[in-house]
């Protein structure tokens, strides 16, 4: 049993979480999101801070404003959440038939021993 204190992923299977991030990453994440995970959270469990840093840069992330009050585009960084698949509930909904996809952030407290 681990340690309570080591935290939530510190007794899972490392390469099951970096072969389960890329399931999402490929298949799940256009359409759900998980918006209460960063980048951040990736690092030391399943990928270095440098694999992690790189993957992050690959997104666009809108921030601001800027001196001009004007938002404008950065590559992402360990701080950043996952990106969302659609703007709002209602894109969502419109492209998947009326369904709305769950958050897939805490999907393992809504299994049972999860």
């Amino acid at each position: 049993y681990p340690w309570p204190h080591a935290g939530i992923l510190s007794s899972y299977d490392h390469a099951s979480i970096r072969r389960g991030h890329q399931v999402y990453t490929q298949v799940c994440a256009s359409c759900h999101s998980m918006s209460l995970i960063s980048y951040r959270d990736l690092v030391g469990v399943a990928y270095t801070e440098e694999e992690t840093k790189a993957m992050a840069a690959e997104i666009e992330v809108v921030d601001g404003p800027n001196d001009e009050g004007e938002m404008f585009t950065r590559p992402g960084k360990l701080s950043d959440r996952f990106p969302q698949p659609y703007p709002n509930e209602q894109a969502a909904r419109f492209a998947n038939g009326g369904a709305y996809p769950p958050d897939l952030s805490l999907i393992t407290k809504a299994r049972h021993n999860g």
